[in-house]
């Protein structure tokens, strides 16, 4: 493409991103600008200084897309959306390769809001983002829609604390520590894309200090309460001003940037779009049966779901492969607690061998092929899932999940398997990447203990 070519597009004047693509098709390159035209235009100018990557990928440009947004923070953030899902080969050569940077809520006495790249064992994580800008950004909302801004860069001492009560005075935050903590589940909840559920809890806020107004004479005290319903009542205008054009880490877009997360602690070839999960369930070999989930860009995507009758229990047996049994099944969004652990009730052995059923009886059929395949299970799932992938000549990657025997609590180590691996890859519980894994591996345990009781109360109701 040329200037005059580009010229032709009648690019609009409006935030934005632009994406360039090569002649096959291929994405090299997403931006963004605050006005699309001219920041395209800009690089075909000829008094523009490119150093040589941005030459070799202008050579290379034959289309140019563009998506229009209603702010420059929208741009911004669909950028940085954008560029983890699809990882366009010159985002990387033309920026630092640096660790993705997070927006993290200490566990302090006073919880503070910070920017880091490191995920630690503590703390609430929100992002990743691409750009420190980006989170700059999101900072600046949070600032504006909550009018305190100090417990975002407050310092530390040797005790990770506050100094003294004299610093939420100083820094504009409210000095009693309920009150503090009701704007940091606020700012969790905004961060947890759910906007509409901080306005929901500020309107009822209003509501409860309304009514104790009509109680109350003291005049102090309905002074203080007016001033809270005023302060509440300037959020919940900002939340619909500043944030009528932004997407601030949206649940899915959470979801899509924990994968690309996923895919670098792996080291896996691409990043996964397709994530399939496998799990067992059984009672002492009755009513077995097994689950496969299918989550897309990080999110279920349940039309994809399928569940399987199992038809023998031993791992030696050879097993005619059918799908008669196979169904589509639309399930609740609701999780029940995982059990975890190797051996669900059965015996030791069994879930390996009605795992290799259900493999070949879905490789049998003309499904899209994962990207990735989690097993809920140990080193013995996992080495019957790779002997079915090895048999059918299937190149997918492929690891296993367990807590061990014995391990129930939310907060147990979780341990990953890999093929070739002697010990487990055991990741901070903060971590994205975990909670991609963990996701899949929970929902494959749902689905599958749901299943396995549907059978069981069909089987106890026809006696």
């Amino acid at each position: 493409m040329n200037q005059e070519d580009v010229k032709k597009l009648n690019i609009p004047t409006t935030p934005g991103c632009y994406q360039y693509f090569d002649a096959d098709g291929k994405l090299l390159y997403i931006g963004k600008a605050a006005n699309l035209n001219k920041r395209v235009t800009s690089y075909w100018r000829k008094s523009a200084n490119h150093t040589p990557a941005k030459k070799s990928m202008l050579e290379k440009i034959s289309k140019v897309e563009w998506i229009e947004v209603g702010s420059e923070i929208e741009a911004l953030l669909l950028e940085s959306n954008l560029v983890k899902k699809y990882q366009p080969p010159y985002n990387v050569v033309l920026r630092d390769d640096k660790r993705h940077i997070y927006i993290k809520i200490t566990t302090d006495e006073w919880p503070r809001v910070i920017t880091t790249r490191n995920v630690d064992k503590d703390g609430r994580y929100f992002g990743p983002f691409t750009s420190a800008t980006a989170v700059h950004e999101t900072i600046k909302i949070i600032r504006r829609v909550w009018k305190w801004g100090g417990f975002i860069t407050l310092p530390e001492n040797k005790n990770n604390r506050l100094k003294s009560n004299r610093y939420p005075e100083l820094y504009g935050c409210p000095e009693d520590p309920v009150e503090y903590k009701k704007i940091i589940k606020e700012i969790e909840l905004f961060l947890e894309g759910r906007r509409s559920d901080v306005e929901k809890d500020l309107q009822t806020q209003i509501a409860n200090y309304e009514l104790l107004i009509a109680k109350t004479d003291d005049k102090n005290e309905r002074q203080k309460l007016q001033e809270k319903i005023s302060t509440d009542k300037y959020r919940i205008l900002n939340l619909r001003k500043v944030l009528a054009h932004s997407n601030v880490l949206s649940v899915h877009d959470k979801y899509a940037a924990d994968v690309v997360e996923l895919a670098k602690i792996l080291g896996l070839p691409k990043t996964p779009h397709r994530i399939e999960g496998y799990d067992i369930s059984n009672l002492f070999g009755q009513e077995a049966v097994g689950s496969m989930v299918v989550f897309a860009e990080g999110e279920p995507d349940k039309s994809q779901y399928r569940k399987f009758k199992i038809k023998g229990l031993s791992s030696n047996l050879q097993l005619p492969i059918s799908n008669s049994t196979d169904t589509k099944i639309k399930t609740s969004a609701h999780f029940s607690p995982p059990f975890g652990g190797e051996v669900r009730g059965g015996v030791r052995g069994d879930d390996t061998g009605m795992l290799k059923e259900i493999l070949e009886r879905r490789f049998n059929n003309e499904w899209p092929l994962p990207d990735l395949i989690i097993i809920d299970g140990g080193k013995g799932q996992l080495n019957a899932c790779l002997s079915i992938l090895k048999k059918l000549k299937l190149d997918i990657p492929a690891l296993a999940v367990s807590k061990g025997e014995g391990l129930r609590s939310a907060h147990a180590p979780d341990k990953i398997f890999f093929p070739g691996m002697r010990e487990p890859l055991k990741l901070p519980l903060a971590s994205p990447a975990l909670h991609v894994v963990k996701r899949v591996r929970d929902e494959a345990h749902r689905f599958a203990i749901g299943f396995h009781r549907d059978n069981k109360l069909k089987r106890m109701l026809k006696k």
